[in-house]
Order: structure tokens, then sequence, then C-alpha cells
């Protein structure tokens, strides 16, 4: 009963620490500074022994830390990520040593804890940034020209969010069974395809499909579950929750034929559609 009582207390501490820091994160109008001054204070108390407990705050060029903070043997870190970029650490230490677990002085579920509020952050960041990236982008020319301002928006050729979407459309295509689903071929179209996709782009495919209507279903929830966990891993990514990453198009012969909807772009030279896997055959023209 006493361990149980235990480990209640300490999941208090940290989802008490968690809202503290929420709460942290709605006050949009405090200045990076204030911020992470403020934040190194909330995270202590939800650790096992806070008494004992010093934090560390790496961003960029700056350096955040309690008032007591020293060095010590005994610490762990998580990375603050924006934009697919390390730009800061946040690090938790034990000033002094009390005891192991598992070759730990911490509980795996304060690294947990720390990985949590280092993603809550980065997404904080990331949406700041983003932020002053559309202001920049709405002034004029004249506006914005000093170094500060252009180090603080988002850069303008990260290509990590149509690399790997790309990347999971071809999987996607070597995993389908063409036969089963009814299927001719698999296309990319729009922003993935043109190598510009952004942090919430969706994935647009474009699906010629040849097949009755109990394959057209099934078709749907197979490309529904892959639009779902890829929407899960852009927001492990970036923050951004689309309801379904995948923006599926399904064209039949008789649209190809008749040119209708997306089904002119298969053939189009002028911003066509970039086939991924195409079935073969002999006989067709």
């Amino acid at each position: 009963m006493d361990i149980v009582l235990t480990r209640l207390k300490e999941r208090e501490k940290e989802l008490s620490c968690l809202y503290s820091i929420e709460e942290l994160l709605h006050k949009r109008s405090l200045t990076l500074d204030e911020f992470f001054n403020k934040l190194k204070t909330l995270i202590p108390p939800g650790w096992q022994h806070p008494t004992v407990c010093e934090v560390r705050i790496f961003y960029e060029d700056k350096t955040y830390t309690t008032e007591d903070f020293q060095e010590s043997p005994w610490y762990q870190s998580a990375d603050i990520i924006v934009d697919n970029k390390i730009v800061g650490h946040i690090q938790v230490y034990y000033t002094q040593f009390i005891r192991l677990h598992r070759d730990s002085q911490f509980l795996p579920e304060e690294q947990k804890l720390l990985n949590t509020i280092a993603s809550l952050v980065s997404n904080y960041l990331f949406h700041k940034r983003l932020k002053k990236t559309l202001a920049y982008l709405e002034q004029p020319d004249d506006e914005f020209k000093n170094k500060e301002d252009l180090k603080n928006i988002l850069p303008g050729d990260s290509d990590e969010h149509w690399k790997w979407r790309y990347h999971m459309v071809k999987r996607l295509s070597e995993k389908m069974d063409f036969d089963y689903f009814g299927v001719e071929g698999i296309y990319l179209i729009g922003s993935t395809k043109n190598a510009n996709a952004g942090p919430g782009s969706d994935i647009d495919l474009l699906i010629h499909f040849n097949g009755d209507e109990k394959q057209h279903c099934q078709l749907q929830s197979w490309i529904n579950g892959w639009s779902y966990g890829l929407d899960e891993i852009n927001y492990m990514k970036t923050g951004y929750y689309t309801d379904g990453l995948i923006d599926l198009h399904i064209v039949t012969d008789e649209d190809i034929k008749n040119k209708t909807s997306y089904a002119v772009m298969i053939e189009s030279k002028d911003n066509g559609a970039h086939p991924i896997k195409v079935r073969s055959h002999p006989n067709r023209k």
C-alpha cells in the first residue's frame, strides 16, 4: 500500500509540473528570456527530489540556470527541436548522490517527463517562429532588415517535410497489393511532388482505380490507416495535427478518357502527376 501511495504522489507531482508549464505556454506576451527564466523554476517540483534538483537550459546562444545550479555527474537531458533542427537542450541535475535506479539517479518516468516538457517547449517555440515568419513575409521590403529578426524566422529551405512524405509514399506503394484493391497506378501531385511541402501540408495522392465497389471501400479504408499513422508521425515532428495526412483522389478509366477532375494530370506535361508505381499493361497504348 505504501508503494502505491508513493507512486500516486509522484504522479501527482508530474501532473502538477506539466499543468504549471501548460499555463506558462499560454502566456504568449512573454519574451523568450522571461519564458525560459520562469520555465527553469517550474521543472524541479516535478522530480522526486526537488531540493537537490537544478536545471540548465540552452537555447541557441543563451543559457538559463536555476539559482543554485552546479554541474554534477548525475544529470539527464532532452533536446529542444524546432523545424527539425536541434536549437537547444533542457538538462536536469541532481547536485548530490541519493541512490541508483537501474544505473541512474533518475526514475524512468522522470526522463519521460523531461521529454514531454522538451516537446511542449519545442512546439511553443515553433509557433512563435511561425508567427514571426508570417509577420516578416507581410512586411514591405524595407522592414525587418536586422539580423535579430532574420534569426527568429523559419528558414525557407526546409526540405525535410517533402522528403519524408515522399519516402513514405514510396513505402505505401511497395506495400499495396494492386490486384486485391483493383489499383492500376499511384501518382503524386501537389506540394510533396513539387518538393515544397510545409509542416502542415498534406500528401496529395492520386490513384488510378479499376475495381468494384467492395474494392473501392477496402482501398479507402487501407489508405485511411496510412493517413492517420502518417499524421501521428507529422505531429511528433512538427506539432501539427491534420486529421489524416493523405488527401486521396481516386480516378477511373472513364475519368482518364474524358479528362475529368484530377485525371487530366496523369497525362499532362505541364505540372502533371508524378508516377510512383504503375501497373504494366503490354496491350495498352
